[in-house]
């Protein structure tokens, strides 16, 4: 082979080692700025409010027991005596409904940007009457309203079933939840069966979750959010998304959630909800981009190498460190104006700058416009590709090994007619054998 050929080949692959090192620059330049994103959106949760866990109502039942022990007395006699200890219960809903709408917006901090909501959620709990243990009697009775964060807490109501309105208190009893809302409930009420009616009005950042604390829940909800991400242990039963929102509907009973067990590891129950997704987030889809930013250098430089090959013009190492870069700085520019335009719109500027620039850029080297032209029309294609990659998540390993034979298929069909051993110069077929050089003459 043409030693020419060989160093070219050797310099082109150191070349592809530093600008691999140059797209992992890039890379960390991607995690870095969505980090800064992520603390943004930290901010913004930190004054209006952070992610929303609501759980319960429980009944907190606070109760004396008296119990007969047997004691031995100083003079070494056995007698016997009452025993008053403190006890409590904790009742669960027989059945919770909530109902809810949830109207999101977005907040801004510089150029970032979170989802915020405000959630208007009914809650109607029908509780159980309270069943004592022989020797144990009612004291006193707290209803429980958990809120992960209660600075998001704008408005609550709460009614019994006569239609009264009961003031409820902010905090929550030591020993069950960390924050939330209590209310006092009398000893007559709980042996009689609690039911009530609850309407609170919750702000909070990027993702709603409910703990399914009844025995029967039924939970609804609703959002003029177009892009939810359902989360938790429970998906919805049934659920309806369009471009004006989407709605939802859950429906767990106690053989799903493990019943009583849900009062055991109250802070990490089983929970339902949504989170606000963003549907094409700049800064994964150019993380996912630049992972695929190797093969298109290599494609790149291949390209032209071909070009030189079939064109016989010759290409200086650095002329391709230039074109190698400029692919490079595709990436760059991609991240840059996908933080302030969307992300389709930030890729057409950032691939028909580079596009031009190599199209323009190949001419000069190739020198003809036809050579440029082809050349320009391959890297569009290849740009047309990496997009395809990058919508069709599903399906990127499909796409990206049809990609990478057609490129195979091409470059051999079109190296079909080179002797390599004489420098990847195309040998003409029509030669006798006695023409060609004895390295390539048949026996």
């Amino acid at each position: 082979m043409n030693k020419t050929l060989v160093w070219k080949l050797l310099a082109l692959a150191v070349l592809a080692l530093v600008l691999e090192f140059a797209l992992g620059h890039i890379q960390g330049k991607v995690r870095e700025r969505q980090t800064t994103r992520d603390g943004a959106v930290k901010t913004i949760a930190e004054h209006y409010a952070k992610e929303q866990q609501l759980l319960g109502p429980l009944l907190w039942v606070k109760c004396q027991e008296t119990q007969s022990e047997t004691y031995t007395t100083a003079q070494g006699k056995t007698a016997r005596r009452d025993v008053t200890r403190d006890c409590s219960h904790i009742l669960r809903p027989a059945h919770l409904g909530v109902q809810g709408n949830m109207e999101v917006s977005e907040r801004y901090r510089g150029i970032y940007k979170a989802r915020v909501y405000l959630a208007a959620l009914q809650l109607r709990a029908q509780f159980p009457a309270l069943v004592l243990k022989p020797g144990q009697t009612a004291q006193s009775g707290i209803l429980v309203l958990g809120v992960k964060d209660p600075r998001g807490i704008k408005r609550i109501k709460v009614t019994d079933t006569a239609g009264n309105a009961r003031e409820p208190q902010p905090g929550v009893p030591n020993d069950s939840f960390e924050a939330g809302i209590q209310l006092p409930v009398s000893v007559s009420t709980i042996a009689a069966g609690l039911a009530l009616d609850l309407e609170i009005e919750l702000a909070g950042t990027g993702r709603l979750d409910l703990v399914p604390f009844g025995s029967d829940n039924d939970f609804s909800l609703r959002s003029n959010w177009p892009h939810p991400s359902f989360v938790g242990q429970f998906l919805p039963e049934t659920r309806a998304v369009d471009g004006a929102g989407f709605s939802a509907r859950w429906r767990v009973n106690d053989f799903a959630t493990g019943g009583e067990r849900l009062l055991a590891s109250r802070a990490s129950s089983p929970c339902l909800g949504v989170s606000l997704l963003d549907p094409v987030d700049a800064y994964t889809q150019s993380n996912r981009a630049v992972r695929y930013g190797f093969l298109f250098v290599l494609l790149t430089l291949g390209g032209f190498l071909l070009f030189e090959l079939l064109r016989a013009k010759p290409l200086h190492p650095l002329q391709y460190a230039l074109v190698g870069f400029a692919v490079v700085i595709f990436f760059l520019m991609l991240l840059a104006f996908s933080e302030h335009l969307p992300f389709a719109a930030a890729y057409l500027i950032a691939a028909s700058a580079c596009v031009g620039l190599l199209g323009t850029y190949g001419r000069t080297l190739l020198g003809s416009w036809q050579s440029a032209g082809l050349l320009a029309l391959g890297y569009s294609l290849l740009y047309v590709c990496l997009y395809q990659l990058l919508a069709s998540e599903d399906y990127a390993l499909l796409l990206g090994a049809t990609l990478v034979f057609a490129v195979l298929a091409l470059t051999m069909y079109l190296t079909r007619r080179f002797d390599w051993r004489a420098g990847g110069t195309c040998r003409d077929e029509s030669a006798s054998p006695a023409e060609l050089p004895a390295t390539a003459s048949q026996p």
